[in-house]
């Protein structure tokens, strides 16, 4: 047999007693008539610690630089190299993740027309 303290019995007495009050109150409020309008004031708090995001942050960086080389031949090379940088952070500013992506793009024009 499991033995209930006297504060264990008071707070399940209060609780089906609130529910059962709660459970009263119900269908009479539900039948009656509608009241005038009633007039609220809008109270609005701010949020604690603002100052500190929750969540992670991510910042990407993108650098594109183009080089053009004209061959021996009088065809133009272009190359083209481009690098994204993502940085995420936590909410005190350390680094979790850092990627670095580099494409580059090799195109070779023809040779341009000197008329």
């Amino acid at each position: 047999m499991i033995r209930t303290t006297l504060t264990q019995r008071l707070a399940l007495l209060g609780a089906s007693g609130a529910l059962a009050a709660g459970g009263a109150l119900l269908p009479s409020s539900a039948f009656a008539a509608p009241a005038a309008p009633q007039v609220v004031a809008a109270v609005q708090t701010a949020p604690d610690h603002q100052a500190h995001p929750i969540g992670n942050t991510t910042t990407t960086r993108t650098v594109t630089k183009t080089v053009k080389r004209t061959l021996f031949d009088g065809r133009v090379k272009v190359t083209t190299t481009k690098t994204v940088t993502k940085t995420t952070k936590n909410h005190h500013g350390n680094v979790v993740k850092k990627t670095v992506t580099k494409t580059v793009t090799v195109r070779i024009l023809p040779a341009p027309d000197d008329d």
